[in-house]
């Protein structure tokens, strides 16, 4: 493993986001992973096309590919494991594939079904992206989703909202809506069903898996138009918000 490599992993073993304590242990993954072979709408994400035929063992594999361990394994009773040499490298591919898209000037939308977690790794991504010359695509707000709620925008960054809280959501309905105004688009760094619908459609797709997200590991095995990094929580003490392992965009060398 290079220095540079070294350095992601152990950031972001420090940050919790990798390694032998994160949050989904074995329990709650194979708990999902069953919800996926019972075609759950709230965990296929909008792919049930791609997803046709899942089965176990396709989609244990799936995930233990993406996360560098057997979803089950566990060294700290209730915590997962998650590799994180193979989390830096998802790091680094995935924002290699923003740069790219960004500097040819491309048309990237951003959205996060975990506004509370995640917003603030969205912004700077889609700040960053802007510097380097991409275009940041926003819509309008159309129609109501789960729980009544609108689509929403923290700056140029799609969510779910009611115009005083965000909300967490794994419904793939508002990016659809996304998609339908905004015409092509090159690039969606998104996560749950705003990744989920992106992907269905075809279009290139930056995704933010959590380790207990196996619809994402088992179309990314099967071909999909997909780069994962992935993403576990790590337990923070209570009023304080999750916040990602760097602000800086994920390519930034320093």
């Amino acid at each position: 493993m290079n220095l540079l490599l070294t350095q992601h992993a152990d950031r972001l073993c420090n940050a919790g986001v990798a390694g032998n304590f994160t949050s989904h242990g074995a329990d709650n993954n194979l708990y999902k992973i069953g919800l996926l072979l019972d075609h759950d709408e709230n965990n296929t994400f909008g792919m049930e096309n791609l997803l046709r035929g899942v089965g176990f063992e396709e989609a244990y594999d799936a995930v233990g590919r993406q996360i560098g361990n057997p979803p089950d394994r566990e060294e700290n009773p209730g915590r997962g494991c998650i590799d994180p040499a193979r989390t830096a490298e998802g790091l680094l591919a995935a924002g290699e594939r923003i740069r790219d898209v960004a500097q040819r000037g491309g048309r990237l939308v951003f959205a996060t079904g975990h506004p509370g977690a995640m917003m603030l790794y969205y912004l700077e991504l889609a700040r960053w992206s802007e510097g380097l010359g991409a275009e940041v695509v926003t819509a309008e707000p159309r129609g109501r989703y789960q729980k009544g709620v609108s689509l929403d925008w923290a700056e140029s960054v799609a969510t779910l909202g009611d115009g005083a809280s965000l909300f967490h959501t794994h419904d793939p309905e508002p990016m659809r809506d996304v998609l339908r105004q905004t015409g092509d688009i090159d690039l969606v760094v998104a996560d749950h069903g705003f990744a989920g619908a992106a992907i269905a459609a075809g279009v290139s797709t930056v995704v933010v898996m959590d380790t207990n997200d196996p619809a994402f590991a088992v179309v990314a095995g099967r071909g999909a138009d997909a780069t994962r990094r992935d993403r576990v929580r790590k337990r923070q003490p209570q009023g304080q918000s999750e916040r990602s392992p760097r602000q800086a965009p994920p390519t930034e060398r320093g």
